[in-house]
């Protein structure tokens, strides 16, 4: 390609080539990433993942103001600066732990996967495919995310995740590939919701995260940590569409092991007013993540631009 001649858009074209590069060597990365992984212990992997984080804090600065800014305006009044700069550097490093923990899956295998996870509430899991209309799982950025539905599928259960596209293309393929070794399905966002109501009177299981801010999807404002938040609106239609229950869980992890806890299901008002049930369900389950967010607030993704829309 014949970059542009000059002035603005010879930046322009500059700044587009720059970023194609860059993505370009995500895979590499990835790559380097994996055999890196695989090749560590429980304790190295750890040990690596944490200076991986630290180093992403301090390195993506425009991340890391935006973390801090979070932080203040949600936990400000309550915490000292030291303790909220400490959980925007726990948040860096939980992430980076997610993506390395992931890299480490297929490797692990099925039973050792399993012997790494404690739950409380399957008895909710077991309660809803009893009923047979399958169930919602809800539950945010928080710990490995991932490994949630990766240990339903693990259980012997048909689960599938609602994810957004990656926009490298290679990445997104291998991450939806990574999920497939695992059992699980992904769905994308922008599909229609008649196929994800079709899993669900399949008896199968969705994962949903409506803890970001997400352009082009239906969504309300509800409070979260005090502030409206735009927050979307999928888990409470498609419980009010098939009568399939909302589970609300969330992963902690305890070194390097990982504490899955579900809360008791959460059945929608088929006979209430719709907008008032919408409403109450979004409300609830935002209330209740962000609940899970304070019990561990070093777990979620407070780079994340949550408060965007206005």
């Amino acid at each position: 390609m014949i970059p542009p001649a000059e002035g603005k858009p010879l930046r322009r074209w500059g700044r587009r080539q720059l970023k194609t590069w860059r993505r370009s060597l995500y895979p590499l990365g990835v790559d380097l990433a994996r055999a890196m992984a695989s090749g560590l212990g429980d304790r190295g992997y750890r040990r690596w993942a944490q200076w991986l984080g630290a180093v992403a804090f301090l390195v993506l600065t425009k991340e890391r103001r935006r973390a801090m800014e979070h932080l203040r305006l949600a936990l400000g009044r309550e915490l000292p600066p030291q303790r909220l700069k400490e959980i925007a550097l726990c948040s860096f490093q939980s992430l980076a732990m997610s993506g390395i923990e992931c890299l480490r899956m297929e490797k692990l295998g099925a039973q050792r996967l399993l012997g790494l996870i404690q739950v409380d509430g399957w008895e909710h899991v077991e309660e809803a495919r009893r009923k047979g209309k399958g169930g919602i799982f809800v539950t945010g950025h928080l710990g490995n995310w991932e490994l949630c539905a990766v240990y339903v599928a693990l259980r012997g259960l048909p689960m599938n995740v609602v994810a957004r596209r990656i926009y490298v293309e290679e990445l997104d393929r291998r991450l939806v590939s990574m999920r497939s070794a695992m059992g699980v399905r992904t769905l994308y966002r922008d599909q229609s919701m008649r196929v994800m109501l079709r899993c669900l009177e399949r008896n199968e299981f969705l994962g949903i995260l409506p803890d970001q801010d997400v352009r082009r999807i239906g969504g309300i404002f509800v409070e979260f940590f005090g502030r409206p938040a735009h927050t979307p609106v999928g888990p409470a239609l498609l419980a009010l569409a098939s009568g399939a229950p909302l589970l609300l869980a969330r992963d902690v992890r305890v070194g390097t092991r990982h504490h899955i806890m579900v809360d008791p299901p959460v059945y929608a008002d088929r006979s209430a007013p719709r907008q008032e049930e919408v409403r109450r369900l979004v409300s609830l389950y935002t209330r209740r993540l962000e609940e899970f967010v304070r019990e561990n607030p070093g777990h979620w993704v407070w780079m994340h631009r949550r408060w965007r829309t206005r």
